[in-house]
């Protein structure tokens, strides 16, 4: 299981270049990664996202490549000597129309746009990529490992959760037949008051009971409880994403136990159902960061 916050950093150099290369993880519904990057390397970009993709299925990935040039420089700079010969002939012809003194001279020119020109030039996108892909392969598998880290922290929490949850629903079961059982007991303490000189008739008393136990019956419930629990704890070893089919299990929980407090009109279960759906809501919180 995997968190989806966590950071990953990578460095790899060739002769010519060294790429810094970091990642950035935290929770969203989605894969959406967000690249930074030197714009002569944008026809990159699906090829990056593509290797990243088989790392990770969730989670907004904030990347960000630095670039630093070992070698020689990749700038070159070009003359255009055509615009030169234009303001050459240019400032000639209006230092005679208006009698200026001074020369045109190799300074003047350098003063004007467009003649000195600096220009990147263009490395092979292909011989870069292999250095490049290295180096996100390593930033994404640190980023991993930490992710699984933290995702190991997160399915133990949850485990205990689980845990207290199931003695919870074991709590219900055992309580369901004595709430029956007391509330024949008031039920007959509460006739014989009103009707001391009356016999009470054991049969109705007993239909009584049935039909509070036949309202009251939430085995159902609590069997599928159980088995949402197991199937939730079995999934936190799985691998993958496994974060919204928890929440979903988290969803079924959540139904079956409004289901049981619906039913239940005794303190004690009303009060271990405020402790499940207590422990419900915290475990809807650390599943907002489970991939």
């Amino acid at each position: 299981m995997q968190s989806m916050t966590g950071y990953g950093r990578s460095e790899v150099q060739d002769e010519q270049l060294h790429f810094t290369i970091e990642m950035r993880s935290v929770n969203h519904r989605y894969l959406d990664i967000s690249l930074r990057y030197p714009r002569v390397y944008m026809p990159l970009e699906s090829r990056i996202k593509q290797l990243m993709g088989g790392y990770f299925t969730r989670g907004r990935i904030e990347v960000t490549v630095a670039q630093q040039t070992l070698g020689a420089s990749e700038q070159a700079v070009t003359l255009d000597h055509a615009l030169a010969q234009q303001y050459h002939r240019a400032l000639n012809q209006l230092q005679e129309a208006l009698r200026l003194p001074g020369t045109v001279d190799l300074n003047m020119l350098l003063t004007l746009r467009e003649i000195l020109k600096i220009e990147e030039v263009e490395a092979d996108l292909e011989d870069v990529w292999k250095l490049m892909q290295t180096g996100f392969e390593r930033a994404s598998e640190a980023l991993q490992h930490m992710r699984l880290q933290e995702g190991a922290f997160l399915a133990e929490d949850l485990r205990s959760r689980l845990q207290l949850i199931g003695r919870h629903i074991e709590t219900i079961r055992q309580r369901v037949p004595l709430v029956v059982t007391a509330y024949r007991e008031r039920l007959e303490e509460r006739i014989a008051e009103i009707f001391e000189t009356h016999q009470l008739d054991p049969d109705r008393l007993h239909q009584e009971a049935i039909l509070l136990a036949e309202r009251t019956d939430v085995a159902e419930e609590l069997t599928r409880l159980e088995a949402h629990l197991q199937a939730m704890t079995a999934l936190l070893e799985a691998e993958g994403a496994i974060g919204r089919k928890i929440e979903f299990l988290l969803q079924e929980i959540n139904r079956e136990v409004n289901t049981i407090a619906s039913k239940s009109s005794d303190a004690e279960i009303s009060q271990v159902v405020v402790e499940i759906k207590s422990e419900l809501e915290r475990m809807r919180e650390q599943i907002q960061n489970v991939e």
